[in-house]
């Protein structure tokens, strides 16, 4: 049980580091992406710049961690099921 735990965060830290890649990227390409018209948010502009500071150590650890948990997290699972 404790191994099932420890694979969901790791899952969730993944797909975190590649949401922030993700926006990190699309902020870096364009940086009105996550404006509003007429409406201006510091929130939104702060966690843009936030996301585009680290959007590539974000995508370098985030995709290779998700899918090495996912993976290892699947084979688990098959051999949960297999023995039962």
């Amino acid at each position: 049980m404790k191994n099932r735990k420890s694979g969901a965060v790791s899952l969730f830290l993944g797909l975190l580091l590649i949401v922030i890649f993700g926006i990190g990227l699309a902020v870096e390409k364009n940086p009105t992406a996550m404006m509003r018209p007429k409406m201006y948010d510091l929130t939104l502009v702060q966690f843009g710049d936030f996301c585009s500071s680290i959007w590539l150590p974000a995508g370098v650890i985030g995709i290779p961690l998700f899918l090495f948990s996912l993976i290892k997290s699947l084979i688990q699972e098959r051999r949960s099921n297999k023995d039962q």
